[in-house]
């Protein structure tokens, strides 16, 4: 943008408050419902599907957006504040309905949900009243609920937390941090995830990656000869990374989860539809756990 301003020359003027908030917002909006209008000839053609996502802003208010997506692409139709109205099944079901309508029932053939009783019963009620229209859940949110049962595993949420730990300490004191980053060439161990449990597994995955650099971190003479390594905290700090016991606990769960995970990155991912490759990626979870253990 800036490139292209700058080879316009000193002459050139930037558009003022009055023009930007009148012929050129009048403009982009022409651009936009034109963009849009050419997503609903596709929508006619082979149909489309209506995404329901639900979430809560800071003030705990509820709100669901929805969004109308084919292979051309994804649009925002409205989102509505459902903060003070029952999430009955009825509610949702009638929400769901006009929505339908908006969009067209000969164009809806699918329709995403959260996977919560009430919303699964809203779409049965969607299902018998529009013949041409299939409810399923969301893929995201059942894989997550797959990584979460996991984690309540007592094996599982004993090594998380320990690994947790390992990872706190080492974050919240600049010495353990400059030494971690020293040993590791730079790297840090915890990283983005789409959702908590799956941050959880990357911090595990993240640290068995470095099990190395931490156990020579913790037995190098930097960190023996220093003030921290003689404080209680450090002493077992140290003591659960040298621990080999939690080393192979490690590896286990990760060879659990490490099948799930990639496929919650392919749903969650930005990048491509989902929807065509995401069976062949749970049959191959699947297999892979299966051969694996």
């Amino acid at each position: 943008m800036i490139d292209t301003i700058s080879s316009m020359g000193p002459s050139y003027e930037a558009p003022n408050f009055h023009r930007v908030c009148g012929y050129l917002l009048n403009k982009w909006v022409d651009d936009v419902r034109k963009l849009v209008d050419g997503y609903r000839i596709v929508w006619k053609q082979i149909g489309c599907t209506l995404m329901a996502d639900g979430w809560t802003d800071c003030c705990r208010r509820t709100f669901i957006n929805f969004l109308v997506y084919c292979p051309k692409g994804t649009v925002f139709l409205r989102y509505v504040d459902a903060s003070h109205v029952s999430k009955s099944a009825e509610m949702l079901h009638k929400l769901f309905r006009e929505k339908v309508l908006l969009v067209g029932p000969e164009n809806v053939v699918h329709i995403v949900t959260s996977n919560a009783e009430n919303y699964v019963a809203a779409g049965r009620l969607l299902e018998a009243e529009f013949p041409k229209l299939y409810w399923s859940p969301c893929a995201t949110q059942c894989i997550n609920l797959m990584l979460d049962d996991i984690m309540k595993l007592e094996e599982v949420s004993e090594i998380v937390s320990l690994a947790s730990k390992i990872t706190k300490y080492i974050y919240n004191h600049c010495y353990s941090l400059y030494l971690m980053r020293k040993y590791t060439g730079g790297k840090d161990i915890l990283g983005p995830a789409p959702t908590q449990s799956a941050t959880n597994f990357i911090a595990l995955q993240s640290i068995l990656a470095h099990k190395d650099a931490l156990r020579a971190m913790v037995t190098s003479r930097d960190w023996t000869s220093s003030a921290y390594a003689k404080e209680s905290r450090a002493k077992k700090f140290a003591e659960q990374i040298l621990d080999s016991r939690f080393w192979k606990k490690c590896v286990d769960i990760v060879k659990l989860m490490e099948s799930l995970v990639c496929v919650l990155y392919i749903v969650d991912g930005k990048d491509k539809p989902a929807m065509d490759c995401f069976c062949q990626a749970m049959y191959k979870a699947k297999e892979e756990m299966i051969m694996r253990f």
